[in-house]
């Protein structure tokens, strides 16, 4: 029997070190609501770290997924993604159940099920896509972009501008139908339709087609390099500063409500793109440092830690006593240490054994090809 093509590609450690610190800003935002969170937090629009997942996920898959040319590499690339996935979102669903059923509360069947089939971010009612894990409703975002990547990645190197033109006037159309509706709607609308956010996941696309033209330029002198890994930080902060939605209302122009909400959940993805393409060229001793051990560990299991950060929240508000008395600097530590142990657990002992199991089950029932070793950087099924 034939065997399926791997398409194996080099790890970019410091990508996976990004994707942590991305993790680490929406566990930063999510914790002002019980801590007060850092002092700078306010003043950036953390929810943006949502678009730069967003973007490296299409850069990432991009990199690993250069073509799907037979049904076969098609059926294993969409196990390869529910299998990274949904075993951890529904474990994690399983435990807000257990949570919400110790406060004596309940949720619908038709809740659940778009829940737990990831469907909730196509209702535009909050009740139903912030359901249970809240954070999942991006999970909800990055299938739909799963089912079009085989379609986006056809003829890449030919057809990636018009795609990336047409995504982008996708989510223009989708804020002008929703211009003037209540607030709910332009909320869902511009931060968490699927629809919307499909040109954050196509700019990652976009940005690897460029990683492939310049790869392979030297750049002269060599600090240059660190210098442009520095603007680029600075540029994805300065995104995140203009994006706070206190920058518009200041504003002598008004602008758009659903469009104000757009640019502060969503407008710095330009400037995320600029920042994955630079740092994935590896060049500078910004790179060199994300490239670190602790780091790169931090980043393979920083989709767990974007999944379980909230359920920690929860337990601590049911046993307040955890945290009574303690001061700041201690209750907040003991949050993000709890976090990042909890991510860790998750991910050894839910996300990749579930992995493994699910994708060498396929090769070895459907396909009757051995089983695979697997890596968790950002590599091959990342």
């Amino acid at each position: 029997m034939r065997r399926v093509k791997t398409m194996q590609a080099q790890r970019i450690d410091s990508l996976t070190s990004l994707r942590f610190i991305a993790a680490a800003l929406v566990v930063i935002f999510h914790s002002k609501g019980m801590f007060g969170g850092f002092s700078f937090a306010p003043h950036f629009s953390l929810t943006q770290a949502v678009s730069m997942f967003y973007v490296l996920s299409g850069f990432i898959l991009a990199h690993t997924h250069k073509n799907i040319s037979s049904s076969k590499e098609l059926g294993m690339f969409y196990i390869s993604r529910i299998s990274r996935i949904w075993p951890l979102h529904l474990a994690c669903s399983l435990a807000v159940i257990a949570i919400i059923h110790h406060y004596s509360g309940q949720i619908s069947a038709t809740t659940t099920a778009l829940n737990f089939s990831l469907l909730q971010a196509w209702i535009p009612d909050q009740t139903i896509y912030f359901s249970l894990n809240g954070v999942a409703w991006s999970l909800s975002d990055e299938v739909f972009f799963y089912a079009l990547f085989p379609l986006l990645i056809l003829n890449i190197k030919k057809t990636w501008q018009i795609k990336l033109a047409a995504s982008f006037t996708l989510t223009v159309l989708m804020l002008f139908a929703f211009r003037d509706s209540e607030r709910h709607l332009m909320l869902w609308s511009a931060y968490i339709s699927p629809l919307t956010r499909l040109s954050e996941f196509m700019l990652g696309i976009a940005a690897y087609q460029i990683h492939l033209r310049i790869k392979h330029i030297e750049i002269k002198p060599h600090f240059a390099a660190t210098v442009i890994e520095a603007l680029a930080i600075a540029l994805a902060g300065a995104a995140m500063w203009v994006g706070d939605l206190t920058f518009f209302s200041s504003l002598p122009l008004a602008i758009n409500k659903s469009v104000s909400i757009w640019f502060a959940n969503c407008g710095g993805a330009i400037a995320f793109a600029f920042l994955i393409l630079t740092f994935s060229l590896e060049r500078g001793l910004i790179s060199k440092a994300l490239r670190i051990r602790p780091l790169v560990y931090l980043g393979e299991i920083s989709f767990a830690l974007y999944m379980v950060h909230q359920i920690i929240l929860r337990l601590m508000d049911m046993y307040p006593q955890l945290t009574s008395g303690l001061p700041f600097a201690a209750a907040i530590s003991l949050y993000y240490a709890s976090s990042i142990i909890c991510a860790a657990a998750a991910h050894h002992l839910i996300e990749t054994p579930s992995r493994k199991l699910i994708v060498n089950t396929t090769r070895n029932v459907i396909y009757k090809e051995k089983s695979i070793k697997y890596e968790t950087g950002v590599t091959k099924e990342n």
